[in-house]
């Protein structure tokens, strides 16, 4: 495999109220990607968007936007279905998807996020 040098963005950005996350893939370790199918690797790149997210004191229920681009329209339906899975009853954030090739071989999803960081009542 040829070694693939770190791109030059930042992982998570704030300005005002809003932070936002780069997209995730379901890296595992040494920018490997992990998980044998799409729904699996979307808790994984979930997974990681919340770690980013409790770094700056966030969770899952401050996301208020995603974004997320598909290798394949037919994984679809099981994307959703990880997708549903992770948010459970909470209100669920806006989304866009797109079905895109994404820059990793292997890579079948890649979500970004924003989330909002509420003012203290």
């Amino acid at each position: 495999m040829t070694d693939i040098p770190l791109p030059k963005f930042s992982l998570t950005r704030r300005a005002g109220s809003l932070v936002f996350v780069s997209g995730q893939m379901a890296f595992g370790e040494g920018f490997r990607i992990v998980g044998d199918g799409v729904a699996a690797q979307t808790r994984t790149c979930l997974e990681h968007l919340e770690r980013h997210l409790a770094g700056v004191g966030l969770s899952r229920a401050d996301i208020v936007k995603t974004t997320a681009w598909l290798t394949r329209v037919e994984d679809f339906r099981a994307f959703d279905q990880a997708y549903g899975e992770f948010f459970g009853n909470a209100t669920l954030p806006t989304r866009s998807t797109v079905r895109a090739d994404l820059m990793l071989p292997g890579a079948l999803v890649e979500i970004e996020a924003v989330a909002q960081i509420r003012s203290a009542a």
